[in-house]
């Protein structure tokens, strides 16, 4: 949700579109997910269509919930590019043990194979109110270093189980070693087919990610904690009440590791403007000290390492998106923008990469142009002739 949003609130009685409820099949829920999706009012992100609607009678006293209350149908979209790693399968899952640990949650009101119902928190997400690049007001930094402090105090044993081979805990540099391997297996190497030939001609060998994992220096030790990792101004909702400022959205992400991590992405991705930096590092440091002391230990020496990490990975996703956004014939404006963004990403990526990575517009062009055009004769060739036997 990246503006405010006007639901649809016609009642199953009223309304042409909400009408035409009786034309979907299937339960209570599979009904109201088909209805929402052609009558809900639709936002796209990255990974999910979200589709916003009051709920239903039927489905409300199924679930025990409000009817014609807000709620959001979160639909996987088809296709999307696979570019972030995610330590839980399911966010359902942990959404189910936040509840009752973690404010300010949204709740998830039902879970199946193709989508997921959750509460809808109505507001204005951050990044309307306050754009990136704009200071945050204190209020919201609080609130933020609020939840950091809370996501420490949340025990390991009632999230989720943790996928095989997770790094011990305490064990820094085996964390910020575990992410780069993770990103190396579900982000690089599914997408090395397609997009390979571009980083290559952009400087971004395919053992980069592997490259960098080698060079990580010792660390200090710190407990591991629940850690959001995409604290973005999209996904905080402002709610206009003092009491509860702030609402977290979107745990798809959600992580178990070093807490400087989660400051990391956070410094990052809210795109504070440079001077507010110190302010939100300090609110973080107060917080998180206040529930577990030993969190910020190395604070200062090892945060600049998660910080070059989050700006490393970033180099895929950003390029892949970059790329896969352009047409077939792309125009002299959109050919520059996407070559200005893809400057961009590998700008930030080099430093921590330690690699000399492309920086000239005219050969990130042309790099462009070249992956553009060898993705459209792989799409244009005539599937292979098999042989065909005799007799048929």
């Amino acid at each position: 949700m990246g503006t405010p949003l006007r639901i649809d609130r016609r009642s199953t009685q009223d309304g042409e579109c909400c009408g035409r409820i009786g034309e979907f099949h299937g339960d209570p829920y599979e009904r109201f997910v088909s209805h929402a999706m052609h009558c809900g009012t639709r936002t796209n992100g990255f990974h999910n269509q979200n589709f916003l609607m009051p709920l239903l009678n039927d489905l409300a006293e199924q679930l025990g919930h409000h009817p014609n209350g807000p709620v959001k149908v979160r639909v996987p979209i088809p296709g999307a590019l696979k570019v972030v790693t995610r330590t839980w399968r399911h966010e359902s899952h942990l959404l189910r043990a936040l509840q009752g640990r973690v404010p300010n949650v949204p709740a998830l009101l039902k879970q199946s194979r193709r989508s997921s119902l959750h509460v809808y928190v109505e507001g204005v997400t951050l990044s309307v109110l306050c754009p990136p690049g704009k200071p945050v007001d204190t209020l919201y930094v609080k609130a933020l270093a609020d939840l950091f402090g809370t996501l420490n105090d949340v025990r390991r044993q009632d999230l989720p189980p943790l996928p095989m081979r997770w790094p011990k805990d305490g064990d820094s540099r085996g964390y910020l070693r575990c992410l780069a391997r993770l990103t190396d297996v579900f982000v690089r190497r599914p997408n090395w087919s397609r997009f390979g030939s571009l980083f290559t001609a952009l400087g971004v060998p395919r053992d980069a990610v592997r490259r960098y994992s080698a060079g990580i220096p010792a660390m200090r030790s710190r407990p591991y904690a629940l850690l959001h990792t995409d604290l973005h101004r999209d996904n905080l909702v402002v709610t206009g009440d003092m009491a509860r400022p702030l609402f977290f959205l979107d745990w798809e992400l959600a992580s178990y590791g070093d807490p400087l991590h989660d400051l990391a992405t956070h410094l990052v991705r809210m795109r504070y403007p440079e001077d507010q930096w110190a302010e939100v590092i300090e609110a973080w440091r107060s917080a998180v000290s206040a529930v577990r002391p030993e969190a910020v230990a190395g604070l200062d020496d090892d945060l600049p390492l998660y910080l070059g990490f989050e700006r490393a990975q970033s180099v895929y996703p950003d390029v892949m998106r970059a790329a896969a956004g352009l047409r077939r014939d792309p125009g002299v404006r959109d050919l520059d923008l996407t070559a200005a963004e893809v400057r961009r990403a590998l700008r930030r990526a080099r430093g921590p990469l330690g690699l000399e990575l492309a920086d000239d517009l005219t050969v990130i062009t042309d790099a462009l142009m070249d992956w553009r055009r060898r993705q459209s004769a792989r799409h244009e060739a005539p599937p292979p002739t098999g042989r065909v036997r005799p007799g048929g």
